[in-house]
């Protein structure tokens, strides 16, 4: 059901208003003649009248002009229906029209509203009595009701001042519209804010709105000045139900600001708009609360940015991450070994450099292992170059799980292998070395025991860093030559480095060495030993089945 406008209501309380004032005057004046006692006062003037002819023709005796008179009364006087001329014995002398049926006799000779009642005298004696009937009402009661002035008057007042008063009503308050008494200027200012504001007195009813307001929703546009904020219907929906706890309510109740208050309104097709609501109270000079300005920054298209935005970053976050992946891998790439994830020369050589220059400048210890793979080409002959990858990659997994983190592995190339392990003397690092050697030993050909007849050792060479060291390239060569040493002495063994102080110079032959072309050095050196290794390599091929 459509509620009755604020207009309509103020013009029915002024009737009513009207209307209760009428009939207070009525009530204490008079103003309203009485229809009932005017016909009363009429029907007695003309009784008494006619009584007074009547009389005067009786004393004259004058019976034929007084019935003429009696019968024109009776046809000319309007409401009268019957007269007659009764003795006081009762005898009716004269009528006009049927006044023996239409006269019901009055009681004590008492005159009642129909009928009239006047003594004749005659002579000084009471001779009898003059009779008028007069005609009843045929109209309804309901008819003679509405008939009544103070009924006229108020229907009159109704119908009239609804009329009147709505005109006027109407074009008061267009002069006192909040809307209309604003300065042009100011409204203007309103309007050309990108903010949607409202100002509501302290009821919560809108007092102005702007255009950024009304272009919130689509049913927002027709806003009228007087509706209560909270009861908008396309701004219900998204506002709690408890009237006290809305946020313009709140800030009028506590005389403070708030500011920052989310809302999501429907907005057709578009989803929802997302709103943020400000809201300061309009406080007098004295003191008092006279209402409440609340404004509503739209920021759906901020949102939606933001949403974008952080798909974006997400996108950029899983594709940082794609990248660190393949930078990783590139690393990977670039410093490992493809076959042993070892380091490779060139990783190791950058790395060592650092740890040498740091355990030198602080005084620290540093040992450098050299190990190659004992018979290595006889695997690579015997079973095959795969079978001889897999070897390599067995030894290096038994490597990695022996050393530590911020040691150095290294596949310095072939078979042969490099570590480099910090806070080691000599001592310890022999001590790892043979633990390397026999965890080789025992789990490399049992990892590869689908290759039948495989026994894999290594032949390892130690040296630490000493002042007799200048670079980590000769601690590197003192190391390989202690490897040199493990491979002459028989293979499957660990041996240091050891300086050679008294080396004969006749221990030089001219012979030169029929496996290699190169003229023989010493028995002992390293070129002699690799000679000597390949040798032995050769004697053991031939003597596999073939």
């Amino acid at each position: 059901m459509k509620r009755v406008g604020p207009l309509l209501k103020m013009t029915l309380a002024l009737v009513a208003l009207c209307g209760m004032l009428v009939m207070l005057a009525d009530l204490f004046f008079g103003v309203l003649p009485d229809r009932a006692a005017q016909t009363q006062v009429f029907r007695k003037n003309v009784g008494e009248a006619l009584a007074v002819q009547v009389a005067a023709l009786l004393e004259g005796d004058d019976q034929r002009t007084l019935q003429r008179t009696l019968t024109e009364v009776a046809a000319r006087t309007e409401g009268v229906l019957s007269l007659g001329i009764r003795r006081t014995n009762g005898e009716l002398v004269m009528q006009a029209g049927d006044h023996h049926k239409a006269w019901r006799g009055v009681e004590g000779e008492r005159s009642q509203a129909d009928q009239l009642s006047a003594a004749l005298n005659a002579r000084g004696q009471r001779w009898g009595t003059f009779e008028i009937v007069f005609r009843g009402s045929s109209d309804s009661i309901a008819w003679r009701w509405l008939t009544e002035p103070m009924v006229i008057m108020l229907l009159f007042l109704s119908s009239a001042g609804t009329l009147v008063f709505g005109l006027y009503m109407r074009r008061s308050l267009q002069h006192l519209d909040p809307a209309a008494v604003i300065p042009e200027r100011v409204q203007s200012a309103f309007d050309a804010m990108a903010e949607g504001v409202v100002v509501l007195d302290t009821r919560g009813r809108v007092m102005l709105a702007n255009k950024s307001f009304r272009s919130l929703h689509a049913d927002a546009d027709a806003l009228r000045v007087g509706q209560a904020l909270s009861l908008l219907p396309w701004l219900v929906g998204a506002l709690p139900k408890d009237l006290s706890t809305h946020v313009w309510t709140l800030a009028m109740a506590k005389r403070a600001s708030s500011a920052g208050q989310p809302l999501e309104i429907p907005d057709g097709a578009l989803g929802m708009r997302r709103l943020v609501v400000n809201c300061a109270p309009v406080i007098d000079p004295g003191g008092s609360v006279r209402g409440c300005l609340v404004t509503f920054n739209d920021v759906s298209e901020l949102h939606r940015i933001n949403q974008t935005l952080l798909v974006t970053l997400d996108e950029l976050s899983a594709a940082k991450d794609e990248v660190q992946l393949k930078n990783k891998e590139l690393q990977q790439l670039a410093t490992r070994d493809p076959m042993t994830g070892c380091l490779n020369r060139r990783a190791f050589n950058e790395e060592f450099e650092l740890m040498f220059l740091s355990a030198r400048a602080g005084g620290q210890l540093l040992a450098c292992m050299m190990l190659d793979i004992d018979h290595f080409k006889k695997v690579n002959d015997g079973f095959g170059h795969a079978a001889g990858d897999r070897v390599i990659q067995e030894v290096a997994k038994k490597l990695h799980s022996s050393s530590r983190t911020g040691d150095l592995v290294c596949r310095y190339g072939g078979e042969e292998f490099c570590i480099v392990v910090p806070g080691m003397d000599l001592a310890q690092a022999m001590a790892l070395a043979e633990r390397v050697r026999v965890k080789v030993e025992r789990e490399c050909a049992a990892a590869l025991r689908d290759i039948e007849g495989l026994h894999v050792t290594i032949s390892l060479g130690v040296d630490v860093l000493s002042p007799q060291v200048p670079s980590p390239a000769a601690l590197i060569d003192r190391a390989d030559q202690g490897l040199y040493r493990a491979k002459r002495s028989g293979r499957n063994r660990v041996c240091a480095f050891v300086p050679d102080t008294a080396a004969p110079q006749s221990a030089v032959t001219p012979e030169s060495d029929a496996l290699n072309g190169e003229p023989s050095q010493r028995a002992d050196s390293p070129t002699n030993m690799v000679a000597a290794d390949r040798a032995d390599d050769v004697l053991l091929r031939t003597s596999l089945p073939s």
